[in-house]
């Protein structure tokens, strides 16, 4: 994966979103609505498109196995009760947290929150923390090399 600064690679999530979010709406086709999306924002550097094309793949390759993480994680709570927002925004972390060799989990965790905080309810950002915190838990901590 290209070498992106936080910034850039922050957008790169933000459009990994927006395009799995257009894909959950419209019920399209992942390649056609990134590549529509990709054409009517030419202002964004191609290092960033091709991540947030990448981030958007293994989300939603990996999308029956992410869910059921966060399933396990709503006490007394259905996943579809989730707004749209959180239920992606969990979907493309955790994604990233697992699948994404380049990136620590913990920047995959802060980083969800803070798109929380920017597109989602004012509670969502510590509702996410505590899903990714307890997945990176479970799927991660025990698993890291200590130094």
């Amino acid at each position: 994966m290209p070498e992106l600064s936080p910034k850039r690679k922050r957008q790169a999530r933000i459009t990994a979103l927006q395009a799995i979010y257009a894909i959950e709406m419209e019920g399209s086709r992942p390649e056609e609505t990134f590549q529509e999306m990709m054409q009517t924002t030419a202002q964004v550097p191609e290092k960033v498109k091709l991540y947030g094309k990448h981030l958007c793949s293994i989300t939603l390759k990996n999308i029956t196995a992410v869910d059921l993480l966060i399933k396990e994680r709503l006490k007394n709570w259905d996943l579809d009760r989730l707004t749209l927002m959180d239920k992606l925004i969990l979907r493309v972390s955790i994604s990233e947290m697992l699948f994404e060799d380049s990136v620590p989990p913990k920047v995959s965790i802060s980083e969800g929150v803070e798109i929380a905080k920017q597109f989602s309810t004012p509670d969502s950002s510590s509702f996410i923390n505590g899903v990714l915190d307890s997945v990176y838990n479970e799927k991660i901590k025990g698993k890291e090399k200590t130094v």
